[in-house]
């Protein structure tokens, strides 16, 4: 019988949906970090669960040909990267792999599942970073957490956000220092500066800076602005955003400008775009491109047709699309998303687009069957609501574009819209986040009756 603390000599058959190598000890399924499929090992087991449980690697027996030595020092301990023992070929391959066995177990939907679409350079990709502040002692600390922990590691440098991320961390680190601004307690709710977001434009490598508090006006404003300008003359925008709840909502519903405007520009397939703190924008640009044309090609768009881009953000994949169509609808529930999408329109001289703030799946009702040819649909992960769904059905859209963060709950909506009338003609996965175990997936569906 399978004991906790015990050793066990193991080989792993299989990776679960984030990477963890499986194997079984006495037929009992045991999931392992850092483990690849092929290898023998020797494991701990440091947690037993009725139906499965958890070990750690002690020691590689037979190390697997597709293993790579990371490339971050804090690799073992952060948990912000989770597949970077892997070449990254198998990256690939086990997100198609992933994507294929979701979408037929999860979803009973045979289709054709296409390859992996990869990045040549797979590190320094990320736009956006949301790094927590903390003290150890004395010492202002910053970083990203340890997996399933609220324990912050002190991080040198990050490998998948961009390298002057890193180089304002451990500027930050020494300014809170010194100007005295308080550091957030999480375990006694005290404190000042919870976490710091940073985002970066290819628009002349811009960066964008948020202060996200607990409360209250910053402490030597003036000097913190003249310093961060000083040091980063590329900051083109300084944010507070005060949320005061211990919350595992990052935001809070307030902010001020401290230095410039709300806003950041980037380029996108040829269009700029105007993005605030709160906005959601893809955090990978390489990528995204990529993502978009695909979809784009996948909606096969005709100069009369008429579009809805659900779940639009700030409008990105409408506005790309409308120079294609007739016209475009962006539906989104962040006001201060559409306020950006509408600007953003009106900066690319786009007139045939409009967007609407509300549910996607209430203002979707208001159409009538037959009106729209086209749907683009990118919901976050909790991916969208049976509502949603049936109003897709209900005005029989031809052609629908699903682009998915979550391979899961994809599998659960393609399911409902193919028992349905619809089928899902193919999917892309891509790789928006290497070293990750996350899968972006595009997938196309027909309405067939």
């Amino acid at each position: 019988m399978i004991e906790k603390n015990a050793y066990y000599e193991v080989t792993f058959t299989d990776l679960t949906h984030d990477a963890m190598g499986v194997c079984k000890v006495e037929g009992f399924p045991v999931f392992v970090k850092d483990a690849l499929k092929g290898e023998k090992a020797l494991i701990k087991v440091i947690k037993l669960n009725k139906n499965f449980g958890f070990g750690r690697l002690i020691e590689i027996r037979e190390e697997s040909p597709f293993r790579k030595l990371p490339i971050c020092e804090h690799y073992h301990v952060c948990g912000g990267c989770n597949t970077m023992h892997m070449n990254y070929q198998t990256q690939l391959d086990f997100k198609r792999y992933r994507t294929q066995e979701t979408l037929s177990k999860l979803g009973k939907i045979k289709t054709e599942v296409k390859e992996t679409v990869g990045m040549n350079n797979p590190y320094y990709y990320r736009n956006k970073a949301i790094i927590p502040f903390g003290m150890r002692g004395d010492k202002v600390i910053a970083g990203l957490y340890k997996q399933r922990t609220h324990e912050i590691v002190n991080i040198k440098r990050c490998h998948i956000f961009p390298r002057m991320v890193s180089e304002m961390v451990r500027y930050l680190k020494s300014l809170f220092y010194e100007l005295g601004i308080e550091i957030y307690k999480e375990d006694i709710d005290q404190g000042f500066l919870k976490a710091v977001m940073f985002r970066h434009s290819e628009i002349d490598h811009q960066m964008s800076i948020t202060l996200i508090t607990r409360n209250g006006k910053v402490p030597e404003k003036e000097e913190f602005v003249r310093n961060i300008l000083e040091r980063f003359p590329n900051v083109v925008s300084i944010v507070q955003n005060i949320q005061p709840d211990q919350s595992n909502v990052l935001l809070g519903p307030k902010h001020r400008v401290l230095y410039g405007k709300d806003a950041l520009n980037d380029r996108l397939l040829g269009l700029e775009y105007e993005i605030s703190h709160r906005s959601f924008y893809q955090v990978n640009p390489i990528q995204t491109e990529q993502m978009y044309t695909k979809a784009m090609e996948y909606a096969e768009l005709k100069p009369t047709d008429r579009v809805i881009d659900a779940y639009c953000g700030i409008g990105t994949i409408g506005l790309s699309a409308a120079n294609k169509v007739a016209e475009v609808v962006g539906i989104d529930v962040v006001k201060d998303a559409i306020k950006n999408a509408v600007q953003n329109a009106k900066n690319n001289q786009i007139k045939n687009a409009k967007f609407i703030v509300g549910k996607a799946e209430d203002v979707m009702a208001t159409f009538t069957a037959g009106s729209i040819d086209v749907l683009f649909v990118d919901p976050p992960r909790k991916g969208v609501e049976k509502k949603f769904l049936e109003a897709i059905i209900k005005l029989r859209i031809p052609r629908v574009v699903y682009i998915s963060c979550n391979v899961s709950t994809l599998a659960r909506d393609l399911n409902f819209l193919q028992a349905n009338n619809y089928t899902v003609r193919e999917v892309t996965p891509f790789d928006m986040f290497p070293q990750t175990s996350h899968i972006e997936a595009v997938s196309v569906l027909d309405y067939s009756k």
